[in-house]
């Protein structure tokens, strides 16, 4: 297996960092989102946008200036808006729209892409190295996995790619970041997640190491059933995540580096790759990382580590 365990330190993409370009605005008055001002009359679960999140009135109220959220009883965070979907972590939360989903980010340096969840037909990463800047760095497909074989190609459909990805980003302290998703006329088109950020490998030499044989992967579903008393139920669909564990082999002199990306990433959803060899793409996922170390002899050290993925 390639020795290239590596996990994302991601940026926190704020508002001020969803630029002039993006295609969803806010609020997305063609999903239904409607913008919160003061003074208004609300009624119970009435929703609102402010400031990236939608928030839903607990309390009717009328004429009140307070801002959603300084305001815990009169208004409860229900999520993000559409505009601010793709960075809160879940692939579920998706940013929806027809024909084309364009999103232009500004969060300065940075080594790696990852778009998790996208819908549509075509792709296109591209990175400049500052506003209308130079392109340093592009990628283009479509959303479509490899069939498995010659049957699966002629008669059966492509199973749709979870995830597209861009690396090896050339040094630009004010990179400018521009992830399209396009599908035919006024085809449906989303995106789940946008983590950018950097890529930190859990290995200092490519000859020694890596995630060991024996990593496993296991699909979570968080579809649930209601069961009612005739012993009929009802079946709730979720989205499913991926968990995956491993054992990655490191020199000890790096030992105390990959326990320090450990601390950093501890409580944040990042993006994992076991390896980056193509058809262990199963081993991939983005979710929160937790390890063990383990000081196996003189010159070795094992990191154990388990990825709980998010939905």
């Amino acid at each position: 297996m390639n020795p290239s365990a590596r996990v994302m330190v991601p940026i926190n993409i704020t508002a001020a960092m969803v630029a002039a370009g993006t295609s969803v605005p806010e609020p997305n008055l063609e999903n239904g989102e409607v913008a919160w001002v003061a003074s208004a009359n609300y009624a119970i679960d009435d929703l609102r946008v402010y400031k990236g999140s939608v928030w839903s009135c607990v309390r009717a109220h009328s004429g009140r200036t307070q801002l959603p959220d300084a305001d815990p009883g009169y208004w409860l965070r229900e999520g993000p808006s559409d505009r601010m979907a793709p960075f809160d972590d879940y692939s579920a939360t998706k940013a929806r729209g027809k024909g084309e989903l364009t999103f232009v980010l500004t969060p300065g340096f940075i080594n790696g892409i990852s778009v998790y969840g996208p819908v549509g037909a075509n792709y296109s990463l591209v990175v400049r190295e500052g506003p209308v800047g130079e392109i340093i760095r592009e990628k283009h497909g479509d959303l479509f996995a490899q069939a498995a074989g010659f049957w699966e190609l002629l008669f059966s459909p492509l199973p749709a790619l979870e995830k597209i990805s861009l690396d090896e980003i050339p040094i630009s302290p004010n990179a400018e970041v521009t992830v399209t998703i396009s599908s035919p006329g006024d085809g449906a088109v989303a995106v789940g997640d946008i983590k950018v950020g950097d890529w930190r490998m859990l290995i200092g030499d490519a000859d020694f190491g890596g995630a060991e044989y024996g990593a496993e992967a296991q699909r979570k579903s968080y579809t649930y059933r209601q069961y009612g008393e005739d012993g009929k139920y009802k079946q709730m669909p979720r989205e499913a995540a991926r968990d995956v564990t491993c054992r990655v082999v490191l020199s000890s002199d790096q030992a105390m580096y990959a326990d320090a990306v450990l601390g950093e990433i501890l409580n944040i959803a990042v993006p994992f790759e076991a390896t980056g060899i193509p058809r262990y793409g199963y081993l991939n996922t983005l979710g929160f990382v937790s390890g063990s170390m383990r000081a196996d002899n003189f010159g070795q050290a094992s990191l154990n580590l388990t990825v709980k993925g998010n939905i």
